[in-house]
């Protein structure tokens, strides 16, 4: 890929990347996945993909094994926003965080809307999603600005 610096316009698209995914990782302590069921509290059963991590990890965690499934799912969820915002800070000059970018917010939307039944979505999953629509929005602005820069570099 042709290396071409940054300029201004990019380069705020580039950080405004970098914060939505620092915010994705915020959303990942909210609640993803509910329970249908009320428990003897009367409350229902909320869990996060953080959540769900410690409990795969061995660590003490306040959820119940009713959503075992769901914990190898929030590993990759908790992975991709990191992933992703070392892409966006460390590529300056190519276009591969935002084909990266967009394949893995493809990845995520897909994950969460797959792997959660539709009753048991949570407000942490929906705004996780917005989020994912938002950025797939930003970085394919970035990736039209760089290629559009490339044709008039060309002429």
């Amino acid at each position: 890929m042709v290396k071409k610096p940054d300029i201004k316009t990019r380069k705020k698209l580039r950080i405004t990347m970098c914060v939505l995914y620092l915010m994705e990782l915020v959303i990942c302590t909210m609640p993803f996945i509910q329970d249908t069921k009320v428990n003897e509290d009367g409350l229902v059963t909320v869990a996060s993909p953080f959540n769900m991590f410690m409990m795969l990890f061995g660590v003490t965690s306040n959820v119940d094994g009713s959503f075992a499934a769901f914990s190898v799912v929030c590993v990759v969820l908790i992975l991709i926003p990191i992933i992703n915002f070392l892409f966006c800070a460390l590529d300056k000059e190519r276009n591969l965080k935002n084909i990266v970018s967009v394949i893995s917010c493809f990845v995520s939307v897909f994950l969460i809307l797959s792997f959660i039944p539709r009753q048991n979505i949570s407000i942490g999953s929906i705004v996780a999603i917005m989020v994912y629509v938002l950025i797939m929005f930003i970085t394919s602005i970035a990736m039209v600005m760089r290629l559009s820069k490339d044709v008039e570099d060309k002429k």
